[in-house]
């Protein structure tokens, strides 16, 4: 069994053990891509004892109360520990378009007070930067799903148009500021693995370049090219029917 088998098998399982052991976090995950980067956000919800357990991980002193400098120094910890981690969140072209770390972020809403149940809100930012462009041409996107995450969007390249996507449930379409808008609820993905069935929670995605007859411009584009032209024919068929009166008139003695 191949390294890449146990990973994916290791991941569904821990996914199907933490949707039981856990329905008091949500996750919204969205995947932004742009010509030589892209930019995932990862907004976390917590409430009632998944709450109390965050609240008690950043209580480093276990006063009960959560500060401003224990929340930094949670901050600081876990971006310098997880940051390899998070290139194994997105591959591109099957890994074979490497993706490299330019920034992470973690933000923190209701963090700070009482260690209780009220609601925190945590999001996590990573901006990857590419070596090649990824708006050209065809591509592929993998990103890691998880069965609490309740939506995962991925907005395309401007340019660019959807060819498939797998591991998506409820998946919507749609068209934003001229890019193209996919989103749905994460589900488990089928594919073939050395030549046998396999699932994982992941999204995959495949996307092309658009052809230009499918731009918003074309249409318009045409109508133009074909006015010139019949403006062109009717020039030189004026010029050729006035050169040839005065071929004529020039011919009368």
């Amino acid at each position: 069994m191949s390294k890449r088998t146990i990973v994916l098998l290791f991941i569904l399982l821990f996914c199907c053990f933490a949707v039981k052991a856990s329905a008091d976090v949500s996750f919204i995950n969205n995947i932004e891509l742009h010509d030589k980067s892209i930019t995932f956000t990862i907004h976390e919800t917590y409430t009632f004892e998944d709450a109390v357990g965050f609240r008690a991980d950043l209580d480093a002193d276990d006063s009960g109360n959560v500060n401003a400098s224990e929340v930094e120094v949670y901050r600081e910890s876990y971006l310098l520990n997880h940051k390899a981690q998070f290139l194994e969140y997105v591959l591109i072209d099957n890994s074979s378009l490497p993706l490299e770390i330019d920034s992470t972020d973690l933000q923190f809403e209701g963090a700070e007070g009482l260690v209780d149940t009220s609601q925190l809100n945590v999001t996590t930012i990573v901006q990857y930067g590419a070596n090649s462009t990824i708006s050209e041409g065809n591509h592929s996107v993998w990103v890691l799903g998880h069965p609490l995450i309740d939506n995962m969007r991925f907005v395309l390249p401007a340019g660019m148009e959807l060819v498939s996507y797998d591991g998506l449930d409820n998946a919507s379409q749609s068209v934003q500021d001229g890019r193209v808008v996919l989103e749905g609820v994460s589900g488990i993905r089928s594919f073939m693995l050395e030549d046998k069935p396999a699932f994982e929670y992941a999204a995959y995605i495949t996307m092309q370049k658009k052809s230009i007859y499918k731009n918003s411009f074309f249409l318009p584009l045409l109508i133009f090219i074909e006015l010139i032209l019949a403006l062109a024919a009717l020039y030189i068929y004026r010029i050729n029917k006035i050169n040839k009166i005065k071929k004529l008139n020039n011919s009368i003695p």
